[in-house]
């Protein structure tokens, strides 16, 4: 069989594809509001997670350096939307929280975000959705446990030399 013809290589491409198309779209959304990719992300990300993230599980999470997630988060702070405090376990660590006055942001990701999801998944059955997002869930979980083996590898790797 053509690589082109095996669902399984076409599955890898179009899930590229459609991850790239569906940002696009949401940015393209969010722009008029002052919202950059950088800046949404990190507010969804913390939205998710109401007991702060810490700085690098954040940076992680939002899948960028630290430097550049740091001046993300100077201008989060500098509009009043995200607060830096230090972690009650270690004050080397910094943990970052939204503020209340992020809320109407948040909301309004929420509800574009909604929008457009009901665009895309007009005419598509539940039970489709249900399917496609646990093969995701199960994918997902097989590339969590090759990063874990990856990661231990590398660290018996290190500790041989």
């Amino acid at each position: 069989m053509v690589q082109g013809e095996d669902p399984a290589y076409r599955l890898g491409l179009r899930l590229a594809e459609v991850s790239r198309l569906w940002r696009h779209e949401l940015d393209a959304r969010l722009r008029p509001l002052g919202l950059s990719t950088a800046r949404w992300v990190t507010l969804v990300n913390l939205a998710a997670n109401p007991n702060g993230m810490t700085q690098n599980a954040l940076a992680i999470r939002v899948g960028v350096k630290g430097p550049s997630l740091v001046r993300q988060l100077d201008l989060l702070e500098a509009d009043g939307w995200v607060e830096r405090r230090d972690s009650p376990a270690d004050r080397r660590v910094k943990r970052v929280f939204l503020t209340p006055k992020a809320e109407p942001v948040i909301e309004t990701i929420a509800a574009i975000g909604r929008r457009l999801r009901q665009e895309l998944l007009e005419g598509v059955e539940e039970h489709e959705v249900r399917a496609t997002v646990a093969l995701l869930d199960r994918m997902k979980q097989r590339l969590r446990a090759l990063e874990r083996r990856d990661e231990a590898e590398t660290l018996s790797e290190i500790e041989a030399v």
